[in-house]
Formats: structure tokens, C-alpha cells, sequence
């Protein structure tokens, strides 16, 4: 054991932290993956089926770029442009790496998007509350479980006016037919067969 310690103590490092990288290293990482995704597209185009992790889309007129997976600003409101081509797609992602290295205000803007996604993954992981743009995010799944209930509950409705429409329904078999519908259907079926 101790001729391990005396091999490797002398390579001993701390580890990195995840994100220490800047956030223009960062972007350019990202714009180094977006060119190989349409190296691959220019590939083979028919069979390119990683549409959801790219920046570009096929659009009338050509392709459809970001700026990012988030669309963020560029400068001057750019965060979305059509070009023509393919060719045309890695000029913009060239220029947009070259404008990320430039420009301060992208690089704010950058840095405003990295802080905001990680304010989210840590509300995300702690279950507490979240900034103002999380709020959006959670705004769709609350307000798809109201219609779940109201479809639940439109459901149930028609059962009970059935059971009630039914001659020999008393009150004590629609109290247990809203809680076990698996009886409902018996009933529903004889009395369908009369």
C-alpha cells in the first residue's frame, strides 16, 4: 500500500467543480455540438433523427435557427432567424460563436439565462419554490389537472343521473356506485339488455 500512496500522492489534484467553465466556453461548446448535429444532417438527411436537441429545424424557405435552446436575445431582439441552406446554418452558428466572444451584452444575457436555469434545477431538486419564470413553467401541468377533474367528475356526473334514472336505484347503492364503478357497469349492462 504504501508504494500506491508514494506512486500517486504526487498527482494528487482537487476535482473540478461542475460549471466552472464561463459561460461563453460554455455556449461554445454547445455551438460546437449544434455543428456536429448538422454535420451528421448533411450526412445523412433522410435518416437524421435528432431533431428535438437541435437548434435548427427544416422550415418553408429553409431552416429555422435559435440562438440556443432557450432563444435567448442575440442583441437587437435576434433570436431566431430562416436561412436558406445548410451551409448558410454554420455561417450563423460561426458568427454566433464569434458574437458570444465579443459582445458583453450577449454574454450577459447569457449569463442571466445560466443563472435563471439554475435557479430552476435547484427549485427543481429541492421541491421549493421557484423563481417567477418557474411559475410559467408549472402553470400548464395545474391547469391540465382541473380538467382532469372536471373529466372525472363529467364522468361521474352522467353515472349518478343514470343510477338515479334507474327504478330500483335507491340512495345507499349510488353513495357505493360513485365509489366502485366497477358495479356501475353491471346495472348499466342489464338494464341496457332489457
Amino acid at each position: 500500500m504504501a508504494n500506491f500512496l508514494d506512486k500517486w500522492s504526487s498527482k494528487k489534484a482537487d476535482k473540478p467543480k461542475a460549471g466552472a467553465r464561463n459561460v461563453v466556453d460554455t455556449f461554445r461548446a454547445r455551438v460546437a455540438e449544434q455543428k456536429a448535429y448538422l454535420e451528421e444532417y448533411e450526412r445523412d438527411s433522410a435518416g437524421f433523427k435528432k431533431w428535438r436537441s437541435t437548434w435548427f429545424q427544416r422550415v418553408p424557405g429553409g431552416f429555422g435557427v435559435t440562438v440556443g435552446r432557450d432563444s435567448v436575445n442575440a442583441g437587437h431582439g435576434l433570436s431566431y432567424v430562416v436561412v436558406e441552406a445548410v451551409k448558410d446554418v454554420a455561417e450563423f452558428l460561426d458568427d454566433l460563436t464569434y458574437h458570444a466572444e465579443n459582445d458583453v451584452g450577449f454574454q450577459q444575457a447569457l449569463e442571466q439565462n445560466r443563472q435563471r436555469r439554475v435557479a430552476l434545477l435547484n427549485a427543481a431538486k429541492t421541491g421549493g419554490d421557484a423563481p417567477a419564470s418557474k411559475t410559467k413553467a408549472k402553470a400548464k401541468p395545474a391547469a391540465t389537472k382541473p380538467a382532469a377533474a372536471k373529466s372525472v367528475a363529467s364522468k361521474a356526473a352522467p353515472k349518478a343521473a343514470r343510477a338515479k334514472a334507474a327504478p330500483a336505484a335507491a340512495p345507499a347503492p349510488a353513495v357505493a356506485e360513485t365509489a366502485k364503478p366497477k358495479r356501475t357497469r353491471k346495472p348499466k349492462t342489464a338494464g341496457a339488455a332489457e
